[in-house]
């Protein structure tokens, strides 16, 4: 199974360079780059410039497992960086949370835990090879950010 890193949509990522409002209803805060610590949610690399932080939640409708935090994105266009097969360059912590969605965007239970950086690909194709696991989040194994979702290709 080929498994597809998916950044955020590049018209929501626009939207918000534009001063749309974050999950919150604010608009993003703008920050200067001064390391290289800041891995942006759009291109999944590391932002070595003018950034935004916002709030942003990656499900499609408000409910109980639609969890909201801090993201970083670029604050100049930048493109897609979904992958498809490989992991995106911007993970470089030794570690990340993985953990599986059904399809109504509800977590399934048994399937969170944390995951040596070098194992996630393995990690996401055993839970997507099930049926009921719709897709998978990698968040932040420190802060429990959302950084990429994890889908089936094709």
């Amino acid at each position: 199974m080929t498994v597809r890193f998916t950044a955020i949509p590049t018209d929501r990522a626009t939207a918000l360079r534009r001063g749309g409002p974050d999950a919150h209803g604010q608009r993003p805060e703008r920050k200067v780059a001064t390391s290289e610590d800041i891995p942006c949610r759009h291109c999944m690399n590391r932002v070595t410039g003018p950034y935004l932080v916002l709030a942003y939640s990656p499900f499609t409708t408000t409910q109980p497992y639609a969890e909201t935090g801090p993201i970083f994105i670029c604050a100049d266009d930048c493109p897609s960086g979904t992958v498809d097969g490989q992991l995106p360059g911007f993970l470089t912590s030794d570690s990340y949370i993985t953990r599986g969605y059904d399809e109504d965007e509800r977590i399934v239970y048994g399937t969170g835990g944390v995951t040596a950086t070098g194992d996630i690909l393995a990690r996401c194709r055993e839970l997507l090879s099930d049926p009921g696991i719709a897709f998978v989040h990698i968040r932040s194994a420190s802060n429990n950010c959302f950084h990429v979702r994890a889908d089936r290709a094709g």
